[in-house]
């Protein structure tokens, strides 16, 4: 939370760009441990400006700069989209922000932008140290017998719950990322 009231005090408020801003609590964990949504509601007015601004010009918007001078944008943009965690079933949650990635890649390229898409899955982080344990724990044949874990999310969550009340399974779990950025064998294996 405070870093969420942290990065809202730095965004720049104007009458005629941003209507408000916002903090939204997730879930029901408590303030210190939830996470927070940032909403910005930007004015229907400057949309509908911007909107007309770009139908009405050829080539790359000029923007201004901090010193209200004019530029050019750069002619290649990149759109981070969607970016599902791969340790959990996806969701329609997804769908949105993939759907909300390729408009504003659309608006680019209409622009004749060089538009990159990239849809981050993830890194080799703490989730798959917890899975990775999980299975070695409850499968410790796994490598010989494939188990049949037709319920990845329950999988998941249980080692979660794991992760977060037993500390030799939290410590194993992050000695086991350290493993697998360093291309441990079984780690790869079981990843």
């Amino acid at each position: 939370m405070d870093m969420a009231t942290a990065i809202i005090e730095k965004i720049p408020t104007d009458d005629e760009t941003i209507e408000k801003v916002e903090m939204k609590k997730m879930g029901n964990a408590p303030d210190d441990k939830a996470q927070w949504f940032i909403n910005i509601f930007i004015r229907n007015q400057f949309i509908h400006q911007r909107i007309n601004a770009i139908n009405a010009t050829e080539g790359p918007i000029k923007m201004g700069d901090a010193a209200g001078e004019e530029k050019t944008m750069p002619e290649t943009v990149l759109v981070d989209f969607s970016s599902p965690n791969i340790a959990k079933n996806m969701h329609v949650g997804h769908l949105r922000s993939t759907i909300q990635g390729d408009s504003i890649c659309r608006i680019f390229e209409y622009q004749g932008y060089n538009v990159h898409r990239i849809n981050h899955v993830g890194d080799w982080g703490t989730q798959f140290g917890m899975l990775i344990q999980e299975l070695a724990d409850n499968y410790p044949n796994f490598l010989e017998e494939q188990p049949n874990i037709a319920d990845l999310q329950t999988f998941y969550q249980n080692s979660k719950k794991r992760f977060d009340e037993d500390e030799d399974f939290k410590k194993k779990s992050q000695d086991n990322v350290v493993k697998l950025q360093s291309g441990g064998e079984f780690e790869l294996k079981a990843w």
